[in-house]
């Protein structure tokens, strides 16, 4: 037997918890002493205990935990009861973990100015955004096992520091494949994050620019086919005379993280220009 100061110790509750547990009939002591009106607790109610603190965490209030306590004691009863809210709340959680994924891509369309309509060439201001990134010249290796290396490292990175990103990533090319000189590729892939994490030596935490002036298209298809549209993307900036003012950035919206189906993929090129 445990007195009350003991069993409050034990059961992880404070004492005027314990009072008013029994005051509503939820808990009470096995032995009140009639003379000093001390009272008593044994081993066997921390099991007690750890229903009321199962079917609180359950969302049940102090009233409704007497009510099933007493329609159902027993254990057999009782754990349907819990496993149900439990498969009711991962319901729950999984509708509100994909109602926070629509809201950060919401976000970053935002900042991004929205998306332009498919194949029309727009102009449109872009906020800054926050990634975490790695920048490094293309040389010896495939192409897509460059870009899957500099990719799984960053997303480790990013895991590692508990930290959470947002949809779409993109690559940034400083040089090369879209700016047509006799440079190597130099290209940033980025995924963008909702908070400032630590870096390191290889990846790089930093805010994109905003940029007052982005000349955008939408590519709808395979990356093989994406020249074409480039190739459109950089005609209309020198016909309608504006100026390259950095580094394209390449935005997948759509991909293999959604589709099979390459046609299917939707990809956004952006420019700064002047």
């Amino acid at each position: 037997m445990f007195k009350i100061g003991e069993f409050a110790k034990l059961s992880g509750l404070s004492i005027h918890t314990l009072y008013h547990y029994e005051g509503i009939g939820l808990i009470e002591p096995s032995f009140v002493d009639p003379h000093t009106n001390y009272r008593y607790y044994d081993a066997g109610q921390l099991v007690l205990i750890n229903k009321i603190a199962a079917l609180k965490d359950a969302g049940f209030s102090l009233g409704e935990i007497v009510k099933v306590l007493l329609d159902t004691p027993v254990n057999k009863e009782l754990i349907p009861m819990l496993e149900s809210k439990a498969e009711s709340l991962e319901k729950l959680l999984e509708q509100e973990t994909n109602r926070l994924e629509r809201l950060r891509t919401n976000i970053f369309l935002i900042k991004n100015g929205g998306v332009p309509m498919m194949n029309d060439i727009s102009i449109k201001k872009v906020e800054p955004i926050l990634v975490a990134s790695i920048r490094e010249e293309f040389k010896e290796e495939s192409f897509d096992a460059f870009c899957e290396r500099l990719w799984g490292q960053v997303n480790d990175h990013i895991d590692r520091s508990e930290a959470k990103r947002t949809i779409p990533c993109m690559t940034i090319y400083h040089s090369g494949l879209y700016v047509h000189t006799d440079s190597a590729i130099d290209l940033e892939v980025a995924e963008p994050i909702t908070k400032v994490i630590p870096g390191n030596a290889t990846v790089k935490v930093h805010e994109l620019p905003a940029v007052e002036k982005m000349a955008c298209v939408v590519h709808k298809g395979p990356f093989s086919t994406i020249g074409e549209t480039s190739r459109a993307l950089f005609e209309w900036i020198a016909e309608n005379r504006y100026n390259v003012m950095g580094p394209v950035r390449e935005i997948y919206h759509k991909g293999d993280w959604v589709t099979e189906d390459t046609n299917e993929y939707v990809t956004e090129l952006q420019v700064p220009i002047e």
